[in-house]
């Protein structure tokens, strides 16, 4: 959870991250969905860089990676 910008970061494997925010206590909407890797579902986010780490398996032509996301 980014308690900065009242956001969660979900990554289910879909090939995106869906960013969801926090309107207020009991309400979320969908804020918006970044590309990704298909398959990409572990995640770790480090609120005091603003950055989201996912980790891309080996799958295919797709090398295994970690990519990084910088929060805005």
């Amino acid at each position: 959870y980014d308690s900065k910008r009242h956001r969660i970061y979900a990554i289910c494997g879909a090939g995106k991250i869906d960013i969801i925010e926090q309107t207020d206590a009991n309400t979320y909407r969908a804020f918006a969905k970044v590309d990704t890797a298909t398959g990409a579902r572990t995640g770790f986010f480090v609120p005091e860089r603003d950055h989201l780490f996912i980790a891309v398996a080996h799958r295919g032509s797709q090398a295994a990676e970690i990519r990084c996301y910088q929060i805005k």
